[in-house]
């Protein structure tokens, strides 16, 4: 349970199934997952591995949300989500990544990742927050430009570890109210986002 105005420390950037070497979703690994994320003292992840590593990906995260919800429920937040690949719109061979994940009130949350990998460039569509801190990309973010967008365009900015191993997860973190999240989400019956189709709820 969360109390109102409470802040959570949490790592909005990890790839579970990857630190899993692609195996079926397990009460194992959510096990290793909330061991992890106790040892280091977060109180919760959102899942957002690549898009790209299978066809029905947002179908595993969610797999992997239910097992916690199941198995280990008030153990951590989970938000189930992706990372995927988009192309620029003035300039369809510029890519970015985006983290998307489902929010418990059932709107969509966008996070910027690594900016400045693949693309250099910077487009912000329907974006929440973007990342001013990566563990494993920060030599890609200039962080004076990313504070300059985050104030334009309003965005949260987060820290993150973009764990692709268990261990790894929480090495970066923010801290924030989770009414912050929920109410700067999408509201997908409003706004179409491809692949959510049937994903509306948790």
């Amino acid at each position: 349970m969360v109390n109102k105005g409470e802040k959570l420390k949490l790592d909005l950037h990890t790839h579970i199934w990857e630190a899993s070497s692609f195996e079926k979703p397990s009460i194992d690994t959510a096990y290793k997952v909330i061991n992890q994320c106790k040892k280091i003292g977060i109180d919760g992840i959102a899942i957002t591995d690549h898009d790209h590593a299978h066809p029905e990906l947002l179908k595993i995260s969610f797999e992997y949300y239910k097992i916690f919800t199941k198995h280990f429920p008030n153990e951590i937040v989970v938000f189930p989500g992706r990372e995927i690949e988009l192309h620029m719109k003035h300039d369809y061979f510029q890519t970015y990544e985006v983290g998307e994940f489902m929010l418990p009130n059932g709107k969509l949350f966008r996070n910027y990742c690594h900016p400045g990998h693949p693309s250099q460039q910077i487009e912000i569509n329907h974006i929440q927050s973007i990342e001013v801190n990566n563990s494993i990309h920060n030599w890609h973010i200039n962080k004076n430009q990313v504070y300059e967008l985050a104030d334009k365009h309003n965005l949260i900015l987060t820290e993150v570890s973009d764990a692709h191993e268990i261990n790894d997860i929480g090495k970066n973190y923010i801290e924030i109210p989770l009414e912050d999240l929920l109410s700067s989400g999408i509201d997908l019956n409003k706004l179409q986002i491809q692949g959510w189709e049937n994903h509306r709820s948790i």
